[in-house]
């Protein structure tokens, strides 16, 4: 049979020849209550922090619905100034829409990718252009980079004139529509710049049809702002 005496202010005796000593103090009870205390803080904490953080991974996989607006300058052959052009730097307008879908997390980010179509204003706001392709890109809090690949076609060819010593028809109506997009993000809206090329791959060896013609390029550059859904 074991036996616990215990008197205040002394050890522990247990019977027949252990002796305990007991080394409380007048603060362990403190330090005790102190250590619940910042347990109980701790929990609250983290089950404030949980919902915020779920509705933010969850924001970042939601696909969204972009409708920009852009305003810039659009040059023919804004790459080749050496090929007898002149560079002309005209007024454009373009009105931008995509649905990008998030397919990978990176990090703190997410990769999207989408379709998009365009409608523009080319040289001077004259020609109609219209495009449509694939968008795909990386967001990182209010920071977006976006790429963009496609098929354009304008209603007339670009920058007919007669350059040096040869009549340059201009740039082909039928065109592939490459773009780099920056973003940044506030709230519900965006600022954005933009570069635009189209071309139809000709000096690539990409050319979608030998028919096409001339294919001096068209590149553009642009601001905008725009709406997110």
């Amino acid at each position: 049979m074991l036996v616990l005496t215990r008197r205040r202010g002394e050890g522990v005796t247990i019977w027949p020849n252990v002796r305990v000593v007991a080394r409380g103090s007048k603060g362990a009870p403190a330090l005790g209550l102190a250590r619940r205390l910042v347990v109980f803080a701790a929990g609250i904490l983290l089950l404030v922090t949980i919902p915020y953080r779920m509705n933010a991974f969850a924001e970042l996989y939601v696909a969204k619905t972009d409708v920009e607006f852009r305003v810039g300058g659009g040059v023919l052959c804004g790459l080749c100034p050496k090929d007898g052009l002149p560079w002309r730097v005209k007024p454009t307008a373009q009105l931008v829409m995509d649905r990008l879908f998030p397919v990978w997390a990176v990090q703190d980010g997410v990769v999207e990718i989408g379709p998009y179509a365009k409608g523009a204003l080319l040289d001077g706001m004259n020609i109609p252009q219209v495009a449509g392709g694939v968008m795909a890109g990386y967001r990182r809090g209010p920071y977006e980079a976006l790429v963009n690949t496609g098929i354009a076609y304008a209603t007339e060819r670009i920058g007919d004139h007669q350059a040096v010593s040869r009549s340059q028809p201009g740039q082909t109506k039928h065109t592939y529509d490459l773009g780099l997009t920056g973003r940044y993000i506030i709230n519900q809206y965006f600022i954005s710049v933009a570069y635009q090329h189209n071309s139809n791959g000709e000096r690539s060896g990409l050319g979608f049809s030998n028919a096409k013609g001339a294919n001096p390029g068209y590149d553009n550059v642009s601001i905008g702002v725009g709406v997110r859904f």
